[in-house]
């Protein structure tokens, strides 16, 4: 992905549906980007590894994977939403709703803010992950918790959210 100083920047609110504590990023892609394209876009800005499969519903209707639209034929104006449904037999569900539209400021994509970690890819849905948490704050059973922080790793927090690895990795879609 390149920078083309003639497209229109889209800054996008992603976020996680149903997620509680609230989960969400804050975009910036060209408006002529591909849904292709896009689908890489949210699953580094979240933190996904973008190796499941996705479908992309407008107006409640999806979208064929075959035919190749732009996001700009789609959304253009303020307000206007898409659904993101991240690794669909999981259920990991995201509103991409369309803040403004401005002239290309920096090179894209680009995340500008977000809240909290993403779920482990191997949780099943929202209320898995919620299950998760509760687990790992529990002491009940010592090896348990232990296998469990083996599992998402010892450094797992889900209160944060790393701007700049976020970034990093979508840096590493347009190289």
């Amino acid at each position: 992905m390149e920078t083309d100083l003639t497209a229109e920047t889209y800054h996008l609110h992603v976020e996680l549906l149903d997620s509680d504590p609230y989960i969400w990023r804050q975009v910036t892609v060209r408006g002529d980007v591909s849904l292709a394209e896009l689908h890489r876009v949210l699953a580094a800005a979240m933190g996904w590894s973008g190796e499941a499969d996705y479908v992309f519903k407008d107006q409640g209707k999806v979208l064929p994977a075959g035919e190749e639209r732009s996001l700009s034929t789609l959304i253009t104006q303020p307000g206007e939403a898409l659904i993101y449904n991240y690794a669909p037999a999981q259920g990991w569900l995201h509103k991409v709703t369309l803040e403004a539209i401005a002239p290309v400021g920096h090179p894209l994509p680009h995340c500008t803010a977000g809240e909290r970690q993403c779920p482990p890819e191997f949780c099943n849905g929202v209320w898995d992950y919620v299950d998760l948490i509760d687990r790992l704050g529990d002491g009940d059973d010592p090896e348990e918790i232990d296998a469990l922080w083996q599992k998402v790793g010892y450094d797992f927090d889900p209160e944060w959210f790393d701007l700049a690895a976020a970034n990093q990795r979508l840096q590493a879609l347009a190289e």
